[in-house]
């Protein structure tokens, strides 16, 4: 039997999963937004600030957006020489 083609995250099939990872997306883009803001008042916002909060979208939403959407994942490379018998050779 082949396995699964689309890989899994951790809790991803959990029922309160999805709920989760709407409103991590959700907060996050309001939070960097009004950090944003906040930066640009106190004029500090420059390219290096910038660039971290782009960085920090990054790491946090791909992660929920895949929970919502596992097929954004893609699917495994399954090599055609495991078939799952054992060799024999060592």
């Amino acid at each position: 039997m082949l396995p699964n083609p689309l890989p899994e995250l951790p809790n991803a099939h959990k029922p309160w999963a999805k709920t989760v990872a709407r409103i991590v997306i959700c907060f996050t883009i309001v939070a960097l937004i009004v950090l944003a803001f906040v930066l640009d008042a106190y004029h500090t916002l420059h390219i290096p600030e910038v660039v971290g909060l782009f960085l920090l979208f990054l790491t946090i939403v791909p992660p929920n957006l895949a929970i919502l959407y596992p097929w954004l994942l893609g699917t495994k490379h399954i090599s055609p020489h495991t078939t799952g018998a054992k060799s024999t050779a060592r």
